[in-house]
């Protein structure tokens, strides 16, 4: 929540680092979620309510943040 909330409005232009790094730690934690999720129905071949609505919200932050990461990327790059 520190790296979504860090930074100007226009921060994709001006501190282009920020939305990269936080779409780094949204992939990283979408994919560790993705894998416990996995883990879980493998060993335990049941779900906990918890840990699915855990892993959802994990997995709608992704598309949250791809735009503004696409911007930075643009900027970082240009």
């Amino acid at each position: 929540m520190t790296l979504a909330a860090m930074g100007s409005p226009d921060r994709a232009n001006e501190q282009p680092l920020l939305p990269i790094a936080l779409a780094a730690k949204v992939g990283f934690d979408a994919a560790v979620a993705a894998k416990y999720t996995l883990d879980e129905w493998r060993k335990h071949r049941s779900f906990c309510f918890w840990c699915l609505f855990a892993s959802a919200a994990t997995f709608a932050a992704v598309p949250l943040v791809i735009p503004e990461a696409r911007s930075a990327l643009r900027r970082f790059i240009a």
